[in-house]
């Protein structure tokens, strides 16, 4: 019924108005790949835009933005437990997590707002869909499940039979539109009811407590996807800068940093860049060279990518591309200096 009505609301207003935009997202045009998407999620109440009017489609998503549209998509119930988390200051998205911890869906955020703030890669949000769609299933049998059903469609073909997780790109982020698209894919294919796997866990008949289950639910995740409470370095946090130049829906400019894992000789880093139409993302290690300063040369994938890290006095992150064009799109690049959120 969803998709149905869905379609017969998109063929009205296509059928009005020419190159229109979606509903209320003035960077959201109808040549945009995930249109049909975007407007249904929007109209179901599945995901909102930002104040601007904007949607943001080519925007990494984090993974606390990801447990809201997973909670909407599948109407979740709410158990009557709240999670004990570590970092207990009150958090947007402490609902959502509580309703995903009952259903045991496999994330990394439940007990750190820090985790959750953090930009979520491409094999969590395999398994978390697959579990609620389909139940528990490992990393591998996650991607298998998506790309059966034409859910995903990867991202690397070089991989394609070669290298499951690479030709899914588990350790990539995400986007919005990405991840809208899946759901929307997942309601057309009439994967919205929710696995049994999933309804045993919150029918609950062992009576495990919310926090256990949560924990269970971490353990879920393959070993390379699970993410450690962050540490009190310095270093840590998320960044980000953003400029919009012109009143195109691409004229803008967007970097996003978020730093993980810190010790006293390095740190996790993951960047994305948006200029525009062109984008491009790479995770790696970062080796700390001084009291402020950090050299990344190799990425997670192994191709070379240089980048320098300067962490600098007003709370900000000036980065410097060296050399890191296997890792991003043309037109594009990973330099400029970021505010801490």
């Amino acid at each position: 019924m969803k998709k149905l009505v869905g379609i017969l609301f998109f063929m009205l207003l296509a059928g009005s108005v020419s190159n229109v935009q979606a509903a209320g997202f003035k960077d959201v045009s109808e040549e945009h790949y995930a249109y049909e998407a975007i407007l249904w999620a929007e109209e179901y109440d599945i995901v909102n835009g930002f104040t601007d009017g904007t949607f943001k489609p080519n925007a990494t998503i984090t993974e606390q933005q990801l447990a809201k549209l997973l909670a909407n998509f599948y109407e979740l119930e709410s158990p009557i437990e709240e999670l004990d988390k570590q970092t207990p200051a009150a958090n947007w998205s402490d609902d959502y997590y509580d309703q995903l911890a009952s259903y045991s869906v496999p994330l990394n955020g439940y007990f750190d707002n820090r985790i959750r703030a953090a930009t979520v890669k491409r094999g969590v949000v395999a398994q978390a869909i697959a579990h609620l769609a389909s139940g528990k299933k490992d990393l591998n049998q996650s991607i298998q499940f998506l790309l059966d059903y034409y859910i995903s469609s990867g991202q690397n073909p070089k991989y394609e039979d070669r290298n499951l997780q690479k030709f899914y790109g588990v350790a990539n982020n995400i986007t919005r539109a990405e991840v809208v698209t899946m759901l929307y894919r997942m309601d057309e294919r009439n994967f919205y009811e929710i696995s049994e796997d999933a309804q045993a866990s919150h029918d609950n008949a062992n009576q495990l407590a919310l926090n256990t289950r949560a924990k269970n639910a971490q353990s879920q995740l393959d070993p390379s996807l699970q993410v450690s409470a962050p540490s009190t370095s310095a270093w840590e946090g998320i960044y980000t800068y953003y400029y919009k130049w012109g009143k195109g829906a691409n004229d803008f400019n967007r970097r996003d940093a978020v730093i993980t894992n810190a010790t006293n000789k390095n740190f996790g880093i993951s960047l994305t860049a948006n200029d525009g139409k062109a984008s491009g993302s790479v995770q790696g290690t970062a080796t700390i060279t001084s009291s402020n300063k950090a050299l990344m040369n190799t990425s997670a994938n192994g191709n070379r990518c240089v980048i320098e890290f300067e962490r600098l006095s007003n709370n900000a992150l000036k980065v410097t591309e060296i050399d890191c064009r296997a890792e991003r799109n043309e037109g594009t690049n990973y330099s400029g200096t970021l505010k801490k959120q």
